[in-house]
């Protein structure tokens, strides 16, 4: 069969003509932003590997996060250094082989992969492994992949009775389609992770929103307003049907018997901490409220309904919901996705992004070409 996953050149057809702000303002269109800003590490370096045009690198290193994208793209990373130049941004780009990476064992706190390890032929092994690797005991690993959807097993029957009708008419069987990606299920999903070393905290399948997405044709036009599919998101992504969601996800931890505590990076957190908390918390930060949102009875989940396409907002002076200084919105990050308003400073205390990540994400949908301004 032939692989296309890891051809330069269509990755290089799939990112032209798209920026990194386009796909920041996209917000919540592929959902699981409660799980990837909860659980990245605050303490240490962070590593997006497989980061396309960084959106999250830029992002979580607005809540003051180190963290470096890794691609095997040498073009795209060329080009994302240069906008980072051009539009006063952090974060760190480098070319590499997100099976082979640049980085010392057990030196990094976090490891990101979204929609990533699905793209090798032979199955994630290697990556995951080389995720073990490179991260420090109490290291997080968040991890997604797409899932095995309603709109997938749909998509699935439509496309086995094409194969029929096809030999039915030629007598010869169809043709398959070029290797691209796997779609694994929250348990496949679970059960690589774990057979690589790491000990699994949290596992859940998310994004209903894109199943009905995936369902209109990739299209967006049944996601509207008052729509069956928008009503339907916002009153059971929480609950038992998010089962049928677009988007398997996964919280490891590499375990060993002393670990970084997840909120100071001291190396003082014991593995039975992941008893109670999702992420290793050392005694002294189980006393900090910040810890309350990572006990094991706390799911992520969004708070609030979602806004279908609504207009890129416009760059205003606000007040800081924390420390009351004025201050002006983004103009990529508008209001940096949440309910409370929050100046850049206060943003990059751990503290402050932990509860705002926790509690006010404000869940924005918007496609690509349909962003406006």
């Amino acid at each position: 069969m032939e692989d296309l996953s890891q051809n330069t050149r269509i990755w290089n057809q799939f990112w032209n003509g798209i920026t990194p702000e386009t796909e920041i303002q996209k917000w919540d269109f592929y959902g699981l932003r409660e799980w990837i800003t909860k659980y990245s590490p605050r303490d240490g370096k962070v590593v997006e590997a497989g980061c396309g045009l960084g959106r999250y690198v830029f992002y979580l290193s607005k809540m003051g996060i180190t963290i470096e994208g890794v691609d095997f793209d040498s073009a795209t990373i060329r080009y994302l250094n240069s906008w980072k130049t051009e539009n006063k941004l952090e974060g760190d780009f480098l070319t590499s082989d997100i099976t082979k990476l640049p980085y010392p064992e057990s030196s990094l706190s976090g490891y990101i992969s979204l929609g990533v390890i699905e793209h090798f032929i032979e199955g994630p092994q290697r990556p995951l492994s080389e995720a073990y690797r490179v991260l420090r005991p109490g290291g997080v690993a968040i991890i997604t992949t797409p899932s095995k959807s309603f709109s997938y097993y749909l998509q699935r029957i439509i496309t086995e009775k094409s194969k029929s009708f096809v030999k039915k008419i030629t007598n010869k069987n169809y043709k398959p389609r070029p290797f691209f990606q796997y779609f694994y299920s929250k348990n496949q999903l679970k059960k690589f992770v774990e057979n690589t070393g790491f000990r699994v905290t949290k596992y859940k399948v998310c994004a209903l929103i894109y199943s009905f997405f995936e369902l209109g044709n990739n299209t967006g036009e049944n996601i509207r307003n008052k729509s069956f599919a928008v009503w339907f998101s916002n009153k059971f992504e929480n609950t038992k049907f998010f089962n049928i969601g677009a988007s398997s996800v996964v919280i490891a931890i590499k375990v060993a018997e002393k670990m970084h505590c997840f909120i100071c990076g001291d190396f003082s957190a014991g593995e039975d901490s992941l008893n109670k908390y999702d992420v290793p918390i050392c005694k002294k930060c189980s006393y900090e409220d910040s810890s309350n949102y990572y006990c094991k009875n706390i799911a992520p989940k969004m708070n609030f309904p979602y806004l279908i396409s609504p207009q890129v907002l416009q760059v205003e002076k606000r007040k800081c919901d924390y420390c009351k200084a004025e201050y002006y919105t983004h103009p990529i990050f508008e209001d940096y996705g949440f309910t409370k308003n929050c100046c850049e400073k206060c943003l990059k205390i751990s503290k402050i992004n932990i509860e705002l990540t926790s509690e006010h994400i404000k869940p924005v949908w918007r496609m690509r070409n349909n962003i406006q301004r």
